[in-house]
């Protein structure tokens, strides 16, 4: 681990020689734990509450991952797959930024050499700390040169509570308008995802599943549509959403957030581990949610049948797809399915993260709010206990 780049107060920022599997990043470091990103990507890796023994929630893939722009495909094809997702997968762990689509690209576009979610996730970011500042700032900068986008992140962590900041701000370079997806691909993953035991919970009203081409091994039934989190199976009877059962499947849902909601939110917890992780961000900035779970399913490279790890995504677009057919889908549920960035011009969204240590018996969130200087969570359930923690006027 290196110097220390900034410090402010009790919190430090660190460019850590290996944060993943020989991969650099940066660290923020505060009394209460840390959070780390990495520099091929961008991805957010680490949550880390000292006060849960250090277990980091966030998905950390079962094979070795290099930095995706170092990807090539004659040299790591057989490793990681070619492309659309080879690139995407060679480097992917936790909290990926899916921008400026969300899915893969269309036919002619992986023919030009593009890859799947866009730019961002597979570029090398740059850092800058922000010295003297309280409390302290990473700047996370990526230059997105064929999308013709700036794309920057800003980290910050409570110096006294288990809070972290973003701000994100993406700028078009170019002259014309353009139809975005913005997708905050958050991935959890063992051990703090175990089958009937962690509890998934977001303020959702409609939700869809997946066609029956997502998956040869469907859990639920194909393009059905349902009321979160009790999901139709394909071989009848439901599914409750809020846990992961123990099978081998993959599948995916999109979740339309309640509209009547100013602040949404996504929650995992694992109870016995005593973690609870929460995101919080504008509803009007995020409307849906994707819900992903792949386990022990895919079994060519590189999962080769070995990955277990479930998604919750916040997102402008339910649906993983080419850009030209979030386009031409246009609505789903009465809600838009993309954001336009218009010529030379930005938008900008934020989001806290928040992580409590929760009693072993506790039942998941019915819901999240922030209420001046308090982020609230209520418990699901008869017990409908409140935890709260101190927070910035930020949302």
């Amino acid at each position: 681990m290196k110097a220390a780049s900034a410090r402010s107060g009790h919190v430090s920022i660190r460019r850590v020689a290996s944060v993943l599997d020989g991969r650099s990043g940066y660290r923020l470091k505060a009394p209460w734990g840390h959070v780390s990103v990495l520099e091929g990507g961008g991805h957010i890796c680490e949550l880390n509450l000292n006060e849960c023994d250090g277990v980091n929630p966030l998905w950390r893939p079962q094979w070795k991952t290099i930095d995706p722009y170092k990807y090539n495909v004659a040299k790591h094809s057989r490793t990681y797959g070619s492309l659309p997702d080879g690139r995407l997968l060679a480097g992917i762990a936790g909290h990926n930024l899916s921008f400026d689509y969300f899915g893969p690209p269309s036919k002619d576009e992986v023919a030009a050499g593009h890859s799947t979610h866009g730019e961002a996730p597979s570029v090398k970011w740059q850092f800058k700390s922000a010295l003297g500042t309280s409390p302290a700032t990473l700047h996370c900068r990526a230059l997105l040169p064929d999308a013709q986008i700036k794309f920057v992140r800003e980290i910050s962590a409570d110096e006294r509570n288990p809070v972290v900041y973003c701000e994100e701000t993406a700028t078009n370079l170019g002259t014309f308008d353009r139809p975005i997806s913005w997708n905050e691909h958050v991935t959890f993953g063992p051990p703090f995802v175990q089958s009937d035991v962690t509890l998934f919970d977001m303020p959702a009203t409609r939700a869809k599943t997946c066609p029956a081409s997502y998956s040869s091994r469907p859990l639920l039934k194909a393009n059905a549509e349902f009321a979160w989190p009790i999901a139709p199976a394909a071989r009848g009877g439901c599914l409750n959403l809020r846990t992961v059962p123990q099978a081998k499947f993959e599948h995916y849902t999109a979740q339309l957030l309640d509209p009547k909601l100013k602040v949404a939110f996504i929650s995992a917890c694992n109870p016995p581990a005593g973690l609870l992780v929460v995101y919080l961000f504008h509803r009007a900035d995020f409307p849906w949610v994707g819900n992903w779970v792949e386990r022990f399913h895919q079994s060519h490279a590189p999962w080769n049948g070995g990955t277990f790890c479930r998604g919750l995504e916040f997102s402008t677009t339910p649906f993983a797809m080419p850009r030209r057919q979030t386009v031409e889908q246009h609505r789903m549920f009465g809600e838009t399915v993309y954001r336009w960035l218009p010529a030379k011009s930005e938008l900008n969204v934020r989001y806290v993260i928040l992580l409590f240590r929760v009693p072993t018996d506790f039942r998941g969130v019915k819901s999240a709010t922030v209420e001046g200087r308090e982020a609230k969570v209520i418990e699901t359930g008869p017990h409908s206990r409140k935890i709260s923690t101190r927070v910035k006027r930020f949302l």
